[in-house]
């Protein structure tokens, strides 16, 4: 008889193919790793990855909402005081960071990669979309707090603070400073702070 396959189980599998498929992605480029050398990594059958994940884009996607369910309560107890803003815009950007776990090269092979591939584009379209939900979702609660002003466009906001961290991963990637994005990052945020409070 067949033991049953806890979720606590399944669970685990997926996050060891997340990882693996991080590195995997992370040394070879998304465009050339195929989901054999991701199984092989891992010591699985390709069969067993497919039973988690349909496609390559499909393990992208997973990767992303990984990320995201790491961070969902992160930022969420910051903000709450405005002389707090510098250290409280320092803790989200380390918190950004360690979630990505430095794989900003995957992202932005991603976004490029997209641009040939129609379902990579519409799984990074998703991704990208719930990222500004998360962010226009904790920018709203900052309003209702009345740590901004309700009359500020909250969508534009969470519009700008993606890009602005799009922006600075780019700039990491071409060999700027983490520290200097990082004063990059808490300039911009005092800032939109300062102008919305």
């Amino acid at each position: 008889m067949c033991p049953k396959v806890t979720e606590l189980h399944k669970s685990e599998v997926r996050g060891r193919i997340i990882r693996a498929a991080m590195e995997s992605f992370a040394q070879t480029g998304y465009d050339k790793t195929k989901m054999d050398d991701i199984a092989k990594r891992l010591g699985l059958s390709k069969g067993t990855l497919y039973l988690y994940f349909k496609s390559k884009e499909d393990l992208f996607f997973g990767i992303c909402e990984h990320s995201m369910e790491e961070g969902k309560d992160d930022d969420s107890k910051l903000f709450t005081k405005k002389e707090n803003a510098a250290s409280d815009a320092e803790q989200i950007y380390d918190n950004i960071r360690r979630r990505e776990r430095g794989n900003d090269r995957i992202i932005l092979e991603m976004v490029v990669e997209s641009a040939r591939n129609p379902r990579l584009r519409k799984a990074m379209h998703e991704y990208r979309q719930k990222v500004h939900d998360h962010v226009l979702q904790e920018i709203k609660k900052k309003s209702e707090d009345g740590f901004i002003r309700k009359d500020v466009d909250v969508n534009g906001i969470a519009v700008a603070l993606v890009a602005l961290y799009d922006g600075l991963a780019i700039n990491r990637m071409i060999g700027m400073s983490d520290a200097m994005n990082k004063r990059a990052w808490v300039a911009m945020i005092k800032a939109m702070i300062a102008g919305s409070s």
